[in-house]
């Protein structure tokens, strides 16, 4: 017999669980969709002031009234996050049933960061690892963060945004530094913080957490990041909104736009690209039949820097050493210097794969290749990758003592993080609004 989930009230994965279990049992919907609606129509009560109580009510039929109504609010007043004039597929009993769980949380009481971690245990719970889509474990998303050391002045994209967790903790870093809100926050959001993604879901809960941080304001959108503008005859005769390319999207909204300042991705590891119109139109693949998706990534981030701007990106470890990927590597140095390569734990994405990965820092050159090569780079190997071998995070002993969220798993990304910054002034390199010199 399956093991049934208790309600915790306050433990937001077990109120997933729960409420999974509750949408499969004989509703026959989507329960990731189902759930998503229940989730939004909750943290929209929770943050109006004057909506009523999230509550069931004496009837089933009372209940379905409340959550619809309050689904549509929902709507209206963060468009994007649903379908116009979405409504819940459950039946009044079904969702009457869901109501009164859920109505047990108070989800915003936990803050946007362990609603982050929430949104990704979603998404990662509707199979999409099977892609070779991995969700990057939040210490590793915030260590590449630190070590970019983003400012309110420079743009922040992620063209495989999943989740939306890359994003989401650069806003969360930059405001730790300077302190914006209401206006100023909008203003960053709008115009700095840019997320893509291929995959639907993603995309919905990267905007609804994007949405909620940003104060109502959120730029993820759906679309195939690796499209380019010159494949748009070929691939799209018709041109339609799914041949519109980053630049088409940004550009629309912002005025001389040049390139992104920095961007954070953890592209797909696995899959390979077979499209020849898009073939044709990377280096890295021109004549060849078929490529590993990441391989186009890597150079469809360094197109889509500015130069001078720079990069962090999780790959997997072929990508650094295997002979096949030589000339790869070459490009990748004539266009970019290289300021460091961090090895992470085998552990670190499991359960979803064994596949050992680094993470690559590069900063876009900006008067193309150098005369010589003669350049230091920074390497690193993390020793503790905050996993144990049954794949359950380990915490420091008292880590709830300590302020920094981020120290609390058991990692040495900060020790790395130090090691790194003392490289940056040894080499005399600037960025993030800061001079790293001795």
């Amino acid at each position: 017999m399956a093991k049934r989930h208790a309600n915790h009230s306050g433990n937001l994965e077990s109120m997933f669980l729960r409420l999974e279990e509750l949408v499969l049992a004989n509703s026959g919907e989507d329960e990731f969709e189902e759930v998503f609606k229940l989730l939004i129509a909750k943290i929209y009560t929770e943050l109006s002031p004057n909506q009523p109580q999230f509550k069931a009510f004496e009837t089933e039929s009372e209940t379905a009234i409340f959550f619809n109504k309050t689904l549509n609010s929902a709507q209206i007043k963060w468009p994007g996050i649903l379908e116009n004039n979405t409504t819940s597929n459950l039946t009044d009993e079904h969702l009457h049933i869901c109501v009164k769980a859920l109505s047990e949380h108070k989800i915003s009481d936990n803050g946007l960061d362990v609603l982050d971690s929430f949104f990704e245990f979603m998404v990662s719970k509707a199979a999409k690892g099977n892609k070779g889509q991995f969700f990057t474990p939040r210490h590793v998303v915030e260590f590449c963060v630190r070590m970019l050391n983003p400012s309110s002045e420079e743009t922040i994209l992620d063209p495989a945004c999943g989740s939306g967790g890359f994003l989401f903790h650069g806003l969360d870093f930059v405001q730790s530094k300077e302190s914006f809100s209401g206006e100023d926050l909008k203003q960053y959001c709008s115009t700095k913080l840019w997320g893509f993604d291929i995959d639907p879901r993603a995309t919905k809960v990267a905007k609804a957490l994007m949405i909620l941080a940003g104060d109502g304001v959120s730029n993820i959108v759906r679309l195939n990041s690796l499209i380019r503008t010159e494949m748009y005859s070929s691939l799209f005769p018709e041109s339609d909104n799914n041949s519109l390319t980053v630049e088409d999207i940004v550009r629309a909204r912002c005025r001389n736009h040049k390139g992104f300042d920095l961007i954070l991705t953890n592209p797909p590891f696995a899959g390979e690209v077979l499209e020849q119109q898009i073939l044709d139109n990377y280096d890295a693949s021109r004549g060849k039949s078929r490529i590993e998706r990441d391989v186009l990534f890597i150079e469809r981030c360094v197109d889509l820097l500015r130069p001078g701007g720079r990069m962090a990106i999780v790959l997997p470890h072929n990508k650094f050493s295997a002979s096949e990927f030589s000339e790869n590597r070459e490009w990748l140095i004539k266009k970019c210097r290289i300021l460091g390569v961090v090895g992470l734990g085998r552990n670190t994405f499991l359960p979803h794969t064994h596949q050992k990965t680094s993470i690559l820092f590069v900063q876009k050159r900006t008067n193309g290749a150098p005369e010589s090569l003669d350049e230091n780079i920074f390497f690193a190997v993390s020793d503790r990758d905050g996993k144990d071998k049954k794949v359950k995070i380990v915490f420091k002993k008292d880590f709830s003592k300590l302020t920094d969220s981020w120290q609390w798993v058991d990692h040495d990304l900060d020790e790395i993080l130090s090691s790194f910054e003392k490289f940056c002034r040894e080499e005399a390199l600037e960025f993030g609004g800061d001079k790293w010199r001795a």
